[in-house]
């Protein structure tokens, strides 16, 4: 019975199963769970999507005479061009993202989770403003 042992981190009930949260009181905190709160879903997808639309933007910014800011970013540009830049960012955010979810029952991760969601605001915020600038020259 797979209610005995704690849930592995690679469930092979990972999506569709039905542990949401621990079983007895006091286990909420540092649990693996085969199901995630709509709102762990919902910063997930957000970081994806803000990601995304964070690597569409710098592409054009680099493309109208910018340049990257993030070194390892800005190697993986110089290496292998745009092909390689998106490729290095799907890669990277991905799995970090997945990583996350994973560990989104342990405090550091969700936290970790939500400020990567608000640095990547921050971070489109700084797009449209060099865009402006840029409009303004």
């Amino acid at each position: 019975d797979r209610r005995r042992r704690p849930t592995p981190i690679f469930s092979r009930y990972w999506f569709r199963g039905r542990r949401r949260g621990g079983r007895r009181a006091g286990e909420s905190e540092r649990i693996y769970v085969d199901g995630y709160a709509p709102i762990e879903w919902g910063l997930v997808f957000s970081l994806l999507l803000l990601s995304g639309i964070d690597l569409v933007l710098t592409l054009a910014h680099v493309e109208a005479g910018g340049g990257e800011a993030n070194p390892l970013m800005a190697w993986a540009f110089a290496t292998g061009g745009e092909p390689g830049f998106a490729a290095a960012k799907i890669l990277l955010t991905g799995s970090a993202t997945v990583f996350l979810l994973l560990h989104v029952r342990f405090r550091l991760a969700r936290h970790a989770l939500k400020a990567l969601v608000s640095v990547y605001f921050v971070l489109l915020g700084w797009h449209a403003f060099v865009a402006l600038d840029c409009l303004t020259l």
